[in-house]
């Protein structure tokens, strides 16, 4: 006899005010929210649906001087960096994003993260960096990497990670080279809570 299964029918609450009012209807004296994570308070006292009787909020350890946020829109051949599902195939696109991460790589001291929105681009990227040089003719992209860094790539399994932060930190540390390079994943196991030292003291 085939087995049917129930529906189920969820509601979920994504308002933490609603939580935090029956919290607060308990009889607290005090609730200490920290984080490294909570800035701007305005809109993350809103969002609770509190009014913090008292704040603190630090500066950041990074000087606004030592950051630069910008958008690099084409590589060096003009072609489009946009790593839509339409585009990410694209060889042209795989080309001049390595392109750029070369030239990236030669002018950056020390070390450097480079992030992909998914684990099979990635891959898709280092398969076709070590197979073509572009239209430049000779060494192949990937071999023009590692004339400037050293790789590691964000393995996919989390018992490996710890090995290759280590991997990481020895390769930036090695006097002898010129730096080291981690390939990443956005959501992956890099992007929280690892704090890399890129040991660049100018």
């Amino acid at each position: 006899m085939p087995m049917t299964s129930t529906p189920t029918l969820s509601y979920w609450c994504f308002i933490p005010g609603v939580s935090m009012a029956s919290l607060r209807a308990l009889p607290l004296r005090s609730v200490l929210l920290t984080s490294g994570t909570l800035s701007p308070l305005e809109s993350f006292a809103h969002e609770l649906q509190l009014g913090f009787k008292y704040t603190l909020e630090n500066p950041h350890v990074i000087d606004p001087s030592q950051v630069w946020v910008g958008v690099v829109p084409a590589g060096p051949t003009g072609t489009n960096l946009n790593s839509s599902y339409v585009n990410r195939n694209s060889d042209k696109y795989k080309d001049d994003l390595g392109h750029a991460i070369v030239n990236f790589a030669r002018v950056i001291p020390d070390g450097l993260l480079v992030f992909f929105p998914a684990y099979s681009l990635l891959q898709s990227c280092l398969d076709h960096w070590k197979a073509s040089s572009g239209t430049t003719g000779g060494p192949t992209i990937w071999e023009r990497i590692l004339r400037h860094k050293a790789p590691v790539i964000e393995p996919k399994t989390s018992s490996a990670f710890a090995a290759a932060i280590a991997d990481y930190q020895q390769k930036l540390e090695d006097l002898n080279g010129t730096g080291a390079v981690f390939f990443a994943v956005c959501r992956g196991k890099v992007c929280w809570a690892t704090a890399f030292s890129l040991r660049f003291e100018g």
